[in-house]
């Protein structure tokens, strides 16, 4: 069997279970923001489509991973 450091199984794990992007609106302008790799996507007709991870986001790495490809 592998030996993969706990840590990253669990950061793994919790990319695929939870959502994390999150959408922020207040005083200024709107954004949504990723909890792991801290991306932005500002803007008022800003969509989660149009959004980018960086390339090291465990998001990418587990979506990656689940459909057998590689970006």
């Amino acid at each position: 069997m592998c030996d993969f450091a706990t840590s990253d199984v669990l950061v793994m794990a919790r990319a695929i279970v939870e959502d994390p992007l999150t959408y922020m609106d207040g005083d200024f302008t709107p954004y949504y923001y990723c909890e792991f790799c801290d991306g932005i996507l500002e803007g008022y007709y800003a969509t989660l489509k149009d959004f980018k991870h960086d390339t090291d986001c465990p998001v990418l790495i587990a979506h990656d991973t689940l459909t057998r490809s590689s970006s």
